[in-house]
């Protein structure tokens, strides 16, 4: 999802429904999509699963989409309608209801009643460290690790000393006893201290959460990125902090483990171009159209509140390989920082050469043009926009 603001006069506005026209006379916030945010937050705190599936299949939640879908066609069915306020609330429903389908099936894998995440604790990797491993399944925290496994012995001895390299020697010492990261032993100090470059491990090496919520962030079969992210659009855009609250301390460690891996001299990467696709679906389309055009047309800014994910392969991007799943439009993006991600990535997905970035990162629209894509399932091409983000600050 993305953000647009602006400046306006010595202040800097970023609410996601700013308008520069006069506002037409819409429906604000309906009193369904209320109802099912207050809902939401009383099945959190209980922490049941049978009352989120409950809810998930509840007459409300079918209201408040069908209201969300009859919002959407407004939009597009009005003069100027992307820029209406009912383009805001059909996206809105769009990315709580997606938040919530997600987080349904994260509590399969963790236990996840809210718990508060202090700058403390966010200094004190013991304790965020604790914290996670204390929501997290045993047998997911098992998948976890053979997927681990499998990948490590899937990469290539430069690639294996990278990884070696980024681990704590806590963690490392752990994983190589139980067999995890078993390398010849010619090979496995060399590579490691030649990937590592100077880098300290015993102070920034990630720890087992970190390397978890990495794991499970980038595998191809949890899905936990779809909550993560979700959760994060849900409280920056529409005012649903809940699910963040409930995912806060996987997000949190997964933040940890990408600004560790940011500055590792292997993995970091700097002012790097990467690719990402931009999936519409039929409520958001109007909204996140609008953002773009507002922002490319007036420099405003386009924030990215949850962790940003793209490939430095521009053959890997999602417009291009997944179009006909509504990967349509595509952003060339230039990230100050990231680290490079396929190493970690499970043997599904690797290859995909993946970036990933820090939340929060905020960018102005350079540019705008139409490329020319081969689409695999008509076999011929297809024109989309794109759109060149460069960072803001």
């Amino acid at each position: 999802m993305l953000r647009l603001s602006r400046r306006v006069g010595g202040t800097r506005n970023h609410r996601t429904n700013r308008h520069y026209h006069a506002t037409p006379t819409v429906t604000s916030e309906d009193s369904r999509l209320t109802t099912l945010k207050m809902r939401i937050r009383a099945v959190s705190q209980t922490g049941a699963k049978s009352e989120l599936l409950a809810l998930r299949s509840s007459e409300l939640y079918r209201e408040c989409y069908e209201w969300g879908r009859r919002q959407a066609i407004n939009a597009s069915n009005t003069v100027g309608g992307s820029n209406l306020t009912s383009a805001r609330n059909a996206a809105a429903v769009h990315t709580i209801c997606y938040a919530l389908d997600a987080y349904a099936g994260f509590i399969e894998r963790y236990d996840t009643s809210p718990i508060t995440i202090t700058e403390r604790s966010k200094t004190n990797p013991a304790e965020l460290e604790q914290a996670f491993l204390s929501q997290i399944h045993s047998n997911h925290r098992r998948n976890l690790i053979e997927q681990f496994h499998e990948s490590f012995q899937a990469n290539d001895d430069e690639r294996q000393g990278a990884l070696l390299s980024a681990l704590n020697p806590e963690l490392r010492a752990k994983l190589s006893a139980s067999g995890v990261i078993h390398r010849s032993a010619s090979s496995h100090i060399p590579e490691s201290g030649r990937a590592a470059g100077g880098f300290d491990a015993n102070k920034h090496g990630i720890n087992e959460a970190e390397l978890l919520a990495l794991l499970d962030y980038l595998s191809s079969g949890t899905g936990t990125f779809n909550v993560v992210n979700g959760a994060a659009m849900a409280k920056a855009y529409y005012g649903e902090p809940v699910l963040q609250s409930c995912v806060n301390v996987f997000s949190t460690a997964l933040a940890s483990g990408i600004n560790k891996l940011c500055e590792h001299p292997w993995f970091g990467r700097r002012d790097i171009v990467v690719y990402k696709g931009i999936r519409l679906t039929t409520l958001d389309e109007p909204f996140r159209m609008a953002m773009l055009k507002e922002a490319h047309e007036r420099n405003g800014l386009v924030s990215f509140p949850s962790v940003l994910s793209a490939s430095c392969d521009p053959n890997n991007s999602y417009a291009r390989t997944k179009l006909s799943e509504g990967y349509s439009i595509e952003c060339m993006i230039t990230m100050r920082r990231g680290f490079y991600a396929d190493p970690f990535h499970d043997t599904q997905t690797m290859g995909e050469h993946e970036i990933l970035g820090p939340a929060h990162q905020r960018f102005r629209i350079v540019g705008k043009d139409a490329i020319i894509i081969g689409n695999p399932e008509s076999g011929g091409d297809v024109e989309i926009e794109r759109y060149k983000l460069s960072p803001a600050e």
